[in-house]
């Protein structure tokens, strides 16, 4: 018999990704011109669904969408790739998520985005969903959705005892009520994402470590900060340990965030410890930063694992 696997409820934003890559950047009221133009499947928490379900996860999701042609596709999407969507809700006459990306030759991107129907789910939907709340194991949720839904669902999530995994991005324009940390079990911030919760800046390994010891004070209880290509410095239950990651050619580093943070819930819910999970993730990470696009550069559990067989024989 099949071992039970932690399911995941993943909440946030589902967007559609307007893409395009380019030289360099325009400057203000500039225009340049490029050859390419694609629509991919994005989002902060579309995009970590779609890891975790690919990198081992039993993963569904709770949102809204609107009636829209994109909102459709990105339904469509999410199914394909396993995720349970039953109980994404409907907003009659709204739209998804829409986000604009201009991706420059180094691989750095800069993204404008609105919402849509992720920004109409309230703290009564977490209410009236209760229930959903005791059929999942973890909660991985992202700060683009209203902070009221926000902190209602952690608590919510807390309440059931499920273990609580946060993206605080954007990070939240009101501080944080003070009930909040202690319930979230790992927050992911990056590194301006660690400065702004922290009030400080991060600018190297050193201020990154004291900026874990702050988040630590405020009451999360195992911060992982991520560096870009400078790796992960986490905290792994006992101590502070710096991860570094794989070496590869990164032409697009849009989602590779979002990967780490799905391929580590991924990799808790099926067992791994904490540093393990931080290494897969890594890992998937790296990966993912080789594919252009989103969920087009998701890597598979099988991709992950050759890899990391391959660099242990070196």
């Amino acid at each position: 018999m099949e071992k039970h696997k932690n399911r995941i409820l993943c909440m946030g934003s589902i967007n559609m990704d307007l893409t395009m890559f380019m030289e360099r950047m325009p400057a203000p009221a500039e225009t340049v011109a490029t050859d390419n133009f694609a629509t991919f499947p994005g989002g902060k928490s579309g995009n970590q669904a779609v890891a975790a379900a690919r990198l081992g996860g039993d993963v569904g999701f709770f949102g809204k969408l609107g009636d829209d042609l994109f909102s459709k596709e990105l339904l469509a999407a999410m199914q394909e790739d396993g995720v349970d969507i039953s109980n994404i809700l409907i907003e009659p006459g709204e739209t998804a998520g829409v986000a604009m990306i201009r991706i420059d030759a180094e691989g750095i991107n800069s993204i404008s985005f609105t919402p849509g129907a992720n920004a109409l789910i309230t703290p009564e939907d977490v209410k009236e969903y209760e229930a959903l709340f005791e059929q999942y194991d973890f909660l991985l949720v992202t700060a683009e959705i209203p902070a009221e839904t926000l902190f209602a669902a952690v608590r919510m999530a807390k309440s059931k005892g499920m273990t609580v995994v946060m993206d605080p991005a954007p990070v939240p324009k009101k501080p944080i009520p003070g009930d909040i940390p202690p319930l979230i079990d790992f927050i992911k911030p990056n590194e301006i994402e660690a400065g702004q919760l922290a009030g400080m800046k991060v600018t190297g390994d050193a201020s990154a470590q004291e900026c874990m010891k702050v988040l630590r004070g405020m009451g999360f209880h195992n911060p992982l900060i991520t560096l870009g290509k400078d790796g992960c410095l986490a905290w792994t239950g006992e101590e502070m340990q710096k991860f570094l990651p794989p070496r590869v050619e990164a032409i697009d580093t849009t989602a590779a965030g979002d990967v780490f943070l799905g391929a580590f819930t991924a990799a808790l819910s099926n067992g791994k410890g904490i540093a393990e999970a931080v290494e897969f993730a890594s890992v998937a990470s790296a990966i993912s930063t080789t594919v252009k696009g989103a969920q087009t550069s998701i890597p598979k559990c099988e991709q992950v694992e050759a890899f990391m067989e391959q660099e242990r024989k070196r």
